[in-house]
């Protein structure tokens, strides 16, 4: 199976105006890449395409070594399990404690027991330093404990791919770096492949992985001087360069 993950001319519109001019990434099994840039440049639509929660105008994405345009309802669902995806704002379900939204997945696509799930939820759990608050919900946490719970919910179904996005935008630096630490041994104990949107500069260091910025609808590698493929490249790139 090839498991790697790439979109290929991407092509995203709101009416008249293209957000997302012909786009392409590929990322290998293991690998990462972080997209920065701008607020409202599209960076969280383009993770939303990769993940398949919106269509492209034109363009493809590829799980696995397939398009996703070729998954009939049932394939795309199952699909979906090897997938993690985790929203800007978390997207915990309120009216559940913590340990029920992590352990929702499991629950739904898996026939684990109870006390399977339990063992499974506490392993994310501890792994995030989410510590006794299993019983809490959502608006008792911290902004730091929210995006660790979702991203533990992101994973306790061991996906092969993890879209997330902005995961250490405004929490503490010891909070970041234990998400940092997470994400980056799931890469080399399970292969993890990650394609991450921040702008946050010590976690980008962190990742120590490719980094692309996001600008005027176009990608461009932070590496970029002058010209790419026949594009100026725009000064923000330099800007971003510099600050990494």
């Amino acid at each position: 199976m090839d498991d790697t993950f790439r979109i290929t001319g991407i092509h995203y519109s709101f009416g008249d105006f293209e957000l997302l001019k012909n786009i392409s990434i590929e990322i290998s099994e293991g690998g990462a890449v972080v997209i920065c840039g701008r607020s409202g440049c599209g960076k969280s639509t383009l993770l939303e395409i990769c993940a398949g929660l919106r269509t492209p105008k034109s363009g493809q994405v590829f799980w696995e070594g397939r398009c996703l345009a070729d998954f009939n309802h049932e394939q795309l669902i199952n699909a979906r399990q090897r997938i993690g995806f985790v929203f800007q704002k978390h997207a915990l379900i309120h009216n559940f404690n913590i340990f029920d939204n992590i352990a929702l997945p499991l629950r739904y696509h898996t026939a684990l027991s109870e006390k399977d799930i339990r063992i499974k939820v506490k392993h994310c759990m501890d792994g995030f330093g989410l510590f006794n608050v299993e019983g809490k919900f959502p608006n008792q946490l911290s902004a730091g404990q929210s995006k660790c719970a979702a991203l533990a919910r992101a994973l306790v179904l061991a996906p092969r791919i993890l879209f997330v996005d902005e995961p250490t935008a405004g929490i503490d630096p010891f909070t970041e770096e234990c998400i940092a630490n997470v994400v980056n041994q799931l890469r080399v104990s399970d292969q993890l492949t990650v394609c991450m949107i921040c702008n946050d500069v010590q976690t980008i260091r962190y990742m120590n992985c490719p980094v692309k910025i996001l600008e005027e609808g176009r990608l461009f590698d932070v590496r970029d001087t002058a010209v790419q493929g026949g594009v100026i490249v725009p000064a923000v790139v330099a800007s971003f360069r510099r600050m990494l």
